[in-house]
């Protein structure tokens, strides 16, 4: 992709961390991004990263006060079904098992969750050094979508998130959480699996740890088309899966009446 491309997809992205309400101490982290849909800010990500007994907050990109990271809490998530987070896990378990087989056809959860989100909220993209080029410090952006876009098979497509998380306790400011940023590209688009999509990896998937906080991060495709959010892979195979948007326009579309009312 070129350096424009991946540069919108970037800004496009934003980073979850997953708080918890006592100690606000990390328990998770993950990826998302929002889009503009019917005059309306939705963020968007997946079930399996939010549906955690901790508070949903977005890294603002603001400057550190007091030795803390300032966050932004979204409030209660909203979710199409109830999501079973043992099945999906015991799912993943199997597809890297027996991938290709039965599994990977019966995915059957519906890994996504939404929530409106206000026209207030100033999110911001820190300097980032992807080697080859620096994405310049600025705003985030919000990805302007009627979320009927599907991908296609003689495209590329890309997504970037933080991953391998490490808290690091005891440093001689505070308590540090840390990850690695990386961009993966040249995605492409091999076929529809119910309610996900199926994309094949350039290389592929050494640990789980590569992926880890890439979960709900935007697929979207060099002209900024959002196609889907990334839900699942796993280690030895070359597939990544994204949850299909297109699929659930009427459930936010609901939502989204059901505020204004």
């Amino acid at each position: 992709m070129e350096s424009k491309s991946i540069t919108r997809i970037i800004r496009s992205t934003i980073h979850i961390v997953m708080t918890d309400a006592d100690t606000l101490l990390p328990k998770g982290l993950g990826s998302a991004c929002i889009v503009r849909y019917q005059d309306t800010n939705v963020l968007l990500t997946v079930a399996h990263v939010t549906n955690v007994e901790a508070a949903t907050c977005l890294f603002t990109g603001q400057p550190v006060k007091n030795n803390q990271t300032p966050l932004y809490s979204v409030g209660a998530m909203n979710y199409l079904e109830t999501f079973d987070i043992i099945k999906f896990e015991d799912q993943l378990l199997k597809l890297q098992e027996n991938s290709g087989k039965k599994e990977e056809i019966d995915f059957g959860l519906v890994d996504f969750s939404y929530v409106i989100i206000g026209d207030n909220v100033k999110l911001l993209q820190r300097k980032t050094d992807l080697g080859t080029f620096t994405i310049k410090a600025g705003k985030k952006s919000i990805i302007q979508s009627n979320l009927t876009d599907i991908p296609k098979s003689d495209t590329e497509y890309g997504f970037f998130g933080r991953i391998k998380p490490l808290m690091i306790r005891g440093t001689p400011t505070a308590d540090t959480f840390e990850t690695q940023e990386v961009f993966y590209s040249g995605l492409r688009f091999i076929r529809e699996i119910k309610n996900y999509y199926e994309f094949e990896l350039l290389q592929p998937i050494k640990s789980n740890a590569d992926f880890k906080g890439t979960s709900g991060a935007p697929i979207m495709d060099k002209d900024g088309n959002l196609v889907s959010l990334v839900t699942h892979g796993y280690e030895g195979g070359t597939k990544i899966y994204g949850i299909a948007l297109s699929k659930f326009r009427s459930g936010v579309e609901a939502t989204i009446l059901l505020q204004r009312n």
